[in-house]
Parts: C-alpha cells; sequence; structure tokens
C-alpha cells in the first residue's frame, strides 16, 4: 500500500471549516460534542428510515424485513423529532430507507429537519443522483452524501444490485455530489470475504486521491444476511481495515477515533435509528426496539435504552458486527421474528443497570 499525503488531521479540519462557513448554527452545537462525551451526555446522530420503499434489490438489504404497521412517519413527525433534538442539543441527521431520492415530497422531508441547524446526509445508492438533482439538493440544506459502492469492478457491483447500470449510476453520483459541493462519503460493506481484498485496497486508494472518504461499513448477520455468521470479520480483518486506514486516513470505520471523540461502538449514544414506522432502535443494525417516537419523548427512550449495560458501557468493538459473544447471546434472539423485537424480549435482567 502507498502512504497517503494528507492525514486525518487535514481532513477533519477541512470539513469543519467548511462546516463553519456554510451553517454556523450547527459548528456552534458540533464543536461541543466531544465535550458532552467526555460528560457522559448523549451525542446523537438520528438515522431516519423514512420510507423503505426502494428501486434496488441488493443481496445484503435489511429494509424488507421489517413488520409493516398502521402508522408511518409524516413531515410533521419528522419536524417535531428534529425540534426534539434540537433542544437536547444534538446536530446530526442521515435520511436513509429504502432510498430516500424516490420520494416525492424529499425537499418536504429535508426542511422538516431544520437545515439550518443541523447537519443532514442521506444514504443513497446514487441512482437518481444527477449534477441537477445534486446541486439542487446542496442549495435546499443537504450537506452529505453517502453512497454505496460494493467494488471497483462494474460487475462485482451489478451483480450485487441486480442492476446492469448501477455501477455507472453510483460512479456517476459520486463525481456529481463532489461537483455540487456535497461532502462526498462512498459506502462499502466489508465482510470476511473482502476485507482484506485488492478491491477494499483500491477503493480506498480511490478515495483517497480524488477527495472522497470511504466508509468501511462491516457486514452484520441481518436482513438478506440473516444468520450468516460467516461474513462477520475477525481480528485479522479489522486490524488489516485498521492499517489500510493508516496508510489511506480517507478510509475509517465508523469505531475508529474521530474530531477528538473516543472511538468503539456508538450503539444509542452516537446514532439510532427511527423506522418508517416510529420505533427507536439501539442501531440501524441491532432490529431492537426501546421505544416508539408516537408513543415517548427522544429523551425519554434514549434513557430508558441506557439502562442495558451494553449500551451504557464502553465497547471498543461493534457490538453488531465484531462483538462474537454478544452477537451469538443477544442478536440471534430476533432472527426469524417480525422485526422489530422490543428490548425486553432480548436481554435479561441482569442486562440491565441501576441509576
Amino acid at each position: 500500500m502507498e502512504i497517503a499525503t494528507i492525514t486525518k488531521k487535514e481532513i477533519e479540519n477541512t470539513k469543519r471549516e467548511k462546516l463553519k462557513r456554510e451553517k454556523p448554527q450547527v459548528y456552534e452545537k458540533i464543536i461541543k460534542l466531544a465535550d458532552k462525551e467526555r460528560r457522559g451526555e448523549p451525542t446523537c446522530r438520528i438515522d431516519i428510515g423514512y420510507n423503505y420503499a426502494c428501486n434496488l434489490s441488493c443481496q445484503h438489504c435489511m429494509a424488507n424485513k421489517f413488520q409493516k404497521k398502521a402508522r408511518s412517519l409524516t413531515v410533521a413527525d419528522m419536524r417535531n423529532i428534529a425540534e426534539q433534538a434540537d433542544a437536547l442539543g444534538w446536530c446530526q441527521f442521515n435520511i436513509s430507507g429504502g432510498e430516500p431520492l424516490i420520494l416525492k415530497n424529499f425537499d418536504e422531508v429535508l426542511a422538516a429537519l431544520m437545515p439550518e441547524k443541523f447537519h443532514i446526509g442521506i444514504s443513497t445508492n446514487g441512482y437518481f443522483l444527477t449534477l441537477e438533482k445534486a446541486r439542487h439538493l446542496k442549495e435546499i440544506g443537504l450537506d452529505k452524501v453517502m453512497i454505496s459502492l460494493d467494488s471497483i469492478d462494474p460487475d462485482l457491483h451489478n451483480a450485487n444490485r441486480a442492476s446492469k447500470e448501477g455501477y455507472e449510476k453510483a460512479i456517476s453520483a459520486i463525481w456529481n455530489a463532489k461537483a455540487a459541493g456535497l461532502d462526498t462519503i462512498i459506502q462499502h460493506v466489508v465482510s470476511h470475504q473482502n476485507a482484506q481484498s485488492e478491491n477494499t485496497v483500491e477503493l480506498a486508494r480511490f478515495a483517497q486521491e480524488n477527495g472522497f472518504s470511504l466508509d468501511l461499513v462491516i457486514a452484520k448477520a441481518i436482513g438478506q444476511w440473516e444468520g450468516k455468521h460467516e461474513v462477520l470479520i475477525d481480528r485479522d480483518d479489522a486490524a488489516f481495515l485498521h492499517k489500510l486506514n493508516q496508510q489511506y486516513p480517507a478510509a475509517r470505520r465508523d469505531v475508529f477515533p474521530s474530531y477528538g471523540m473516543k472511538g468503539g461502538c456508538g450503539a444509542l449514544n452516537k446514532c439510532f435509528h427511527i423506522t418508517q414506522y416510529g420505533d427507536v432502535l439501539i442501531c440501524v443494525f441491532m432490529h431492537i426496539s426501546i421505544g416508539n417516537v408516537f408513543e415517548d419523548s427522544l429523551e425519554t427512550i434514549v434513557a430508558r435504552g441506557n439502562k442495558i449495560k451494553y449500551v451504557r458501557n464502553f465497547s471498543p468493538l461493534c457490538l453488531s458486527g465484531e462483538d462474537r459473544n454478544f452477537i451469538d447471546k443477544y442478536m440471534t434472539r430476533f432472527y426469524g421474528k417480525p422485526l422489530p423485537v422490543d428490548y425486553r424480549e432480548i436481554f435479561d435482567a441482569d442486562d440491565f443497570v441501576e441509576d
């Protein structure tokens, strides 16, 4: 591997300065996150699956496993969530799915999240992200686009996405997002089978050389991969990815330290997921519900989740994709069940802590 010329600190400083220029209210909140973390306060980024509709059928998809319910999130609900998050000092949203760019009311959804007060991203397959669309999204307050890319090899990406145009669309979207001034993140699912492959190295090099970030999302045995623990990375894979980050700082995992904040598993206190049906999940990848926004406040729900010792206590490993003890004992308890599963069905009495 080649040694990178730009450091992690330089990448972080460039992004922070950009945020300070474009969204000063968000910047003032985001620079306080490290202090909030040191005080033991949640610094939650909220990932919202506003709608699980999608134009593709990807092999590792998990969104289609959720049980449909009568009530779904509305634009008004999104505003309510944003107002609560702002009052708690939180400052980051991500809109996922499904594929958010097929939503006819996406502009309304984004506006409801108060872009002037939040750093907002989307997770997309890139299929509909034309240059015109990217510029429009930037104009109405979107900050970041995370575009899925399964391989630097077009055939491998297209096979996984069940789309003959998937690779071309994703690559075009990556360049379109950058041209529009959006923070551009390539999201790549890393399994035991591809973690140490030349493909992963090439993606890291591509991101580093072209001013992108590469988000290394380790595989989880959920969704279409439910129970397939052979996809989980091992210690050697984790060590390889750490070394990859040292040589290509643009390639990183969410458990790596960043922006003065400690690394480790971010379940709940750094990031949680709200489903299309209002259920709050400890993590995007843990289909365990700790409440519903139609019934309780975010503050109440997060406090409830923090009574689970695995959430409250620091873990250097990703609980849902790397900690084999947690996976074997708890993740397997929601296999084969209608999702999400209530947290009281997953955790035992001695898994909770007293205040």
